[in-house]
């Protein structure tokens, strides 16, 4: 559909220097033969294309995409286990552009063992600011990893309210069952914002069948998702300065 929609998008043929229209088979072998980790080079790369960011303000949340198109009724009248792509996303929440992902098959292990990697992975890319995430991420370890060992600030609230702050472990899960900053721990919000949009713009379903070809789609996903939002953000500005002057 694209290279049929290329005969109508001039523009966009001059802009992106094309001699003629590529066959769509073209795209179908680039997608099986790029490399995954290209692929996440591609998605980090974005982050740096904003000037103003030194630090990055990071969220932290996972979302899944189902895998077979099968009804929620169907699969319950007939006893069919529920298949589906786990994507956890690393994300500098002020200007919502993804920084680094993480898919795994789900349901599989917990998502709190996916925060070293991507926190890991965004301090690569620009030092951290904050870090926040969810309960399901609570964990003693992970604050030492982004207070001590990256120097940003963490904000993570620890599970089980019930469990007074004397019986609850670690120094930084007793601070946070003290109270933390709710402005700062509300952008997370910015990262369910992320995965509504790229659903609603992509879909939740997975056409792929393999499941080299299915972390590729999603991969393809979040780079159509950060050129978008890239895109959004250039209009945005430019507009302001043309109000201003």
């Amino acid at each position: 559909m694209f290279c049929e929609w290329l005969i109508e998008a001039y523009y966009l043929r001059i802009f992106l220097q094309l001699s003629h229209i590529p066959h769509y088979t073209t795209l179908q072998k680039f997608s099986c033969r790029i490399n995954g980790t290209l692929l996440e080079k591609i998605i980090s790369s974005f982050i740096l294309l904003i000037s103003n960011t030194r630090r990055i303000f990071a969220g932290i949340d996972s979302t899944g995409f189902k895998i077979t198109r099968a009804s929620q009724y169907y699969t319950e009248r007939t006893g069919m286990r529920r298949k589906y792509a786990k994507l956890s996303i690393g994300a500098d929440v002020l200007q919502q552009i993804i920084c680094t992902i993480k898919i795994r098959r789900a349901p599989t292990r917990h998502d709190n063992r996916d925060f070293r990697p991507i926190v890991t992975r965004i301090s690569n890319i620009l030092p951290l600011s904050v870090v926040t995430a969810d309960k399901g991420y609570d964990s003693e370890e992970n604050h030492v990893l982004v207070r001590e060992l990256l120097h940003g600030f963490s904000i993570i609230p620890a599970r089980y309210d019930c469990v007074p702050i004397w019986k609850t472990f670690g120094r930084y899960r007793k601070q946070m069952k003290r109270g933390y900053f709710k402005l700062l721990y509300n952008q997370r919000n910015k990262n369910e914002t992320i995965v509504s949009v790229i659903k609603r713009l992509f879909g939740e379903h997975i056409r792929s069948r393999l499941v080299r070809t299915q972390n590729r789609e999603i991969s393809f996903r979040c780079v159509a998702y950060n050129a978008h939002r890239l895109t959004n953000l250039s209009i945005i500005i430019d507009g302001f300065y043309k109000a201003d002057t």
